[in-house]
């Protein structure tokens, strides 16, 4: 987040740690018109690939949910939905190295590419500032 901000001038673009909670992101989002969301993401690609997907695309691969009390991504977004509070959004996956081991640091293959990530993902949010809104 620090690495994202800090590259230069994203006009109207402010970063917020959303921390893991679903019901975080909900709170967070309620009221804007545009989110651009950044997470890890289990997807079939090499590590450090940045994955770009509109909450429709996520729609469409359901997780198993074990608890009505867990709240994933997918159904945050339909929780947002169904409370007609869902803003325009594109969510940006990048492929970890490992999704068994919990750790805040990068894992070597991720840390290697770290700027090329960055710069991705900035580029990413960069022209979905700039796009026209529907």
């Amino acid at each position: 987040m620090r690495e994202l901000s800090s590259r230069g001038d994203m006009t109207g673009v402010e970063f917020v740690d959303g921390g893991v909670a679903g019901a975080t992101l909900l709170n967070l989002v309620e009221g804007e018109e545009r989110v651009v969301l950044v997470d890890a993401v289990d997807a079939p690609f090499p590590p450090g690939t940045v994955v770009r997907m509109t909450p429709d695309e996520l729609a469409v691969r359901p997780v198993p949910s074990w608890s009505l009390h867990d709240l994933n991504l997918a159904g945050t977004i339909a929780m947002m939905r169904l409370r007609e509070t869902l803003p325009e959004m594109i969510l940006l996956g990048v492929v970890p190295a490992d999704i068994e081991t919990y750790s805040l640091e990068l894992s070597e293959p991720l840390a290697a590419r770290f700027g090329e990530i960055v710069e991705k993902v900035r580029s990413e949010i960069a022209a979905f500032a700039a796009s026209p809104r529907p």
